[in-house]
């Protein structure tokens, strides 16, 4: 799993900024995560081989402490 943070949705996708040594933006379809995570949300996110989401964690008390 990849930590990632959500920056922000625009138009029909989610932000995410991928942290680690060089901060990535990934784009993934807003529909898959609007329903349970607000920007800022810390999350955990896997993927398969084609590039869909398998399984999104959140992380609720890193949040907090950012």
């Amino acid at each position: 799993m990849n930590r990632y943070k959500l920056d922000r949705f625009q138009q029909e996708f989610a932000v995410l900024f991928q942290e680690g040594a060089e901060s990535e933006e990934v784009m993934v379809l807003r529909e898959r995560l609007e329903a349970f995570v607000e920007p800022g949300d810390i999350l955990y996110i896997e993927f398969d081989q084609l590039g869909n989401i398998r399984s999104v964690d959140v992380d609720r008390d890193e949040e907090m402490l950012t």
